[in-house]
């Protein structure tokens, strides 16, 4: 058996510094070892400056789906633009900024059914 989900069905809900739909996850299609979300960043002036931050026990690999922004890894940062991916190791401290006015909209996978959204 298949889940469909269509992005544009897709429910968001406010997190720290970003919006967030999670599109599969054991808690929302019964997922058993991956989770996929949309994240959209707000711009700093809207507290969109999100604390660094680490997963401990999975990796996350994000695409950029539309917009441009900043990726903070290890105090360092790189531009990084609409249909980039970035593949963050387990364990390594990062944070996505958005800079400007316009939408960065972002789609995350992490290969774990259940991932907390702090």
């Amino acid at each position: 058996m298949f889940t469909l989900v269509n992005i544009n069905e897709a429910k968001f809900q406010q997190a720290t510094g970003r919006r967030i739909a999670e599109l599969a996850s054991a808690a929302v299609t019964g997922t058993e070892g991956v989770t996929c979300r949309i994240v959209e960043v707000l711009p700093e002036q809207q507290g969109g400056a999100r604390q660094p931050h680490t997963h401990c026990d999975v990796e996350e690999v994000i695409f950029v789906l539309e917009g441009q922004g900043k990726l903070w890894v290890e105090e360092q940062e790189k531009d990084i633009l609409k249909d980039d991916l970035i593949v963050v190791p387990m364990e390594t401290e990062h944070r996505i900024i958005n800079p400007g006015g316009q939408r960065l909209r972002l789609l995350c996978f992490f290969p774990k059914a259940r991932v907390e959204i702090p």
